[in-house]
């Protein structure tokens, strides 16, 4: 690929990240309705989630706008050389996602995520990761 369009793709997904950061902070405003709490019980014991500090990772995975890019499976990314989620280890997505918020971690397909991450604090990151580890 060519550097001129890989820089356009760079434009691109950071201007769709802005957008889906401000839409999560729109759905941030509007009050959420809380599931019922045996159903999101069920929900993270049948998706093999463990809570992080009582956090729902599979709803953060969705209202934090991860589905937008990595797939409602986190198996079906946006773009083929974004990663595939489902069923990676816990301890490496949290250390990457921290890395990537930080800026310790900085390459082309990270300015994506770093146009979000400021909506997500660790013990989310870490929720997300359980729920993540836990997809098959």
């Amino acid at each position: 690929m060519s550097r001129a369009r890989r820089t356009g793709w760079i434009v691109v997904v950071a201007a769709g990240a802005a957008f889906v950061a401000w839409q999560a902070q729109a759905q941030q405003a509007a009050p959420a309705k809380a599931p019922a709490p045996a159903a999101a019980a069920g929900a993270k014991a049948a998706a093999g989630a463990k809570p992080a500090a009582g956090l729902d990772g599979a709803a953060l995975y969705k209202e934090k706008t991860c589905v937008a890019c990595h797939g409602k499976d986190a198996k079906t990314p946006l773009l083929p050389e974004y990663p595939k989620l489902a069923g990676q280890n816990e301890a490496y997505l949290v250390r990457q996602i921290q890395d990537i918020k930080s800026g310790a971690r900085n390459h082309g397909n990270t300015a994506a995520m770093q146009g979000v991450l400021h909506l997500v604090n660790d013990d989310e990151i870490k929720a997300i990761s359980a729920y993540l580890a836990g997809l098959k």
